[in-house]
């Protein structure tokens, strides 16, 4: 992201003599392009805090000289990497988010993008038509692109599950909780560390599986955390839960189907139980430029992907209240239009 400007610069983008589509249109999108390239093609491999010559970057990654240090300067451009003459480091930045050796890396989540472009040839049909033309976008991916997906929520998650557990209240007499497409389980995870007499199943679909167990094992968690393969949507739920989360789902819905898993939710809830919905909520960052760009992008590009969009707080209020839930409570998250409503039945 480039968020660096000179004082000048800030004048003339202030004052439109810039014109904005330049960014918009051209260098936002080519940069973006840029750094799914310089992670697939290992460029970002071969990189450390050390510099290193061009030559030997794009020898290491088997790509031409000419085409390494064009990417290489996409990346000096967004502050990932720092430029020396014809050598090249990462920055603190640029390690944290693009090394393999960095515990916190965004590496899976940059390629899952890159996948996610290529389906972009076809976004004029889908805005023509106000829905996906092909069939939902997880129908249609393969075991590596399953990977690539698991492993980007994995990174996602890593960044804030510890504060949306914090923002979760649960009292000593819940016990059981249902986490619906909770995928890798990592609020889960926490939720169950921070309560030891909770216990939570993840349901998903089976080819997150692996990943759920491998999440679970990491942290220790198998006595408190399971996974149960189902879809949702077309199965029955367990019954008697304290909790039931559904992160990053509602999104993925059109609004009936929303209001159907809000039924199934409400049904399979004990009297006092929540409906907790993490996701993009329309409106949560007022005039925030950041916060719009969040949610008005990821309503297209999950209308595109799934025929779903983002919501706004009134939207939920009313899917959720027809089904019975009386009262919901909005929390924000730090991520720029992202938020939490509780739904109380």
């Amino acid at each position: 992201m480039i968020y660096k400007f000179s004082i000048i610069e800030k004048i003339l983008l202030a004052n439109d003599i810039i014109p904005h589509p330049f960014a918009d249109a051209s260098s936002s999108v080519g940069l973006g392009f840029a750094l799914g390239s310089a992670v697939k093609l290992k460029i970002t491999d071969q990189l450390t805090l050390a510099a290193k010559e061009v030559k030997d970057i794009a020898r290491g990654a088997n790509v031409s000289e000419t085409g390494a240090e064009l990417i290489l300067d996409c990346l000096d451009a967004l502050g990932y990497v720092q430029k020396e003459g014809t050598r090249y480091a990462f920055t603190k930045r640029g390690y944290k988010n693009l090394s393999t050796e960095s515990a916190h890396n965004f590496r899976h989540f940059i390629l899952f993008c890159d996948y996610l472009y290529k389906g972009y040839i076809h976004l004029d049909e889908t805005i023509r038509l106000g829905r996906r033309a092909q069939s939902n976008m997880l129908e249609e991916m393969s075991a590596y692109e399953w990977e690539l997906f698991s492993r980007a929520m994995i990174d996602i998650s890593s960044t804030n599950y510890k504060e949306v557990a914090g923002k979760i209240q649960v009292s000593k007499t819940d016990t059981k909780m249902l986490d619906l497409g909770g995928s890798h389980g990592l609020y889960s995870i926490e939720l169950c560390r921070r309560n030891p007499g909770l216990k939570s199943v993840i349901l998903d679909l089976p080819p997150v599986k692996k990943y759920a167990d491998e999440c679970i094992g990491k942290h220790n968690a198998g006595q408190q955390v399971s996974f149960m393969a189902s879809d949702f949507m077309k199965d029955e739920l367990p019954q008697h839960n304290d909790l039931i989360l559904s992160f990053n789902i509602i999104h993925g819905l059109n609004p009936a189907e929303n209001e159907q898993l809000a039924q199934k939710v409400y049904n399979s809830l004990n009297p006092g139980g929540r409906y907790i919905i993490l996701d993009q909520i329309k409106g949560i960052g007022g005039n925030s430029q950041l916060s719009k760009a969040t949610t008005s992008y990821m309503a297209l590009n999950l209308l595109h992907q799934a025929g779903g969009k983002t919501y706004s707080k009134d939207e939920v209020d009313s899917f959720t209240g027809k089904v019975g839930f009386n009262k919901t409570a909005l929390k924000k998250l730090n991520a720029p239009g992202f938020g939490i409503i509780v739904c109380y039945k």
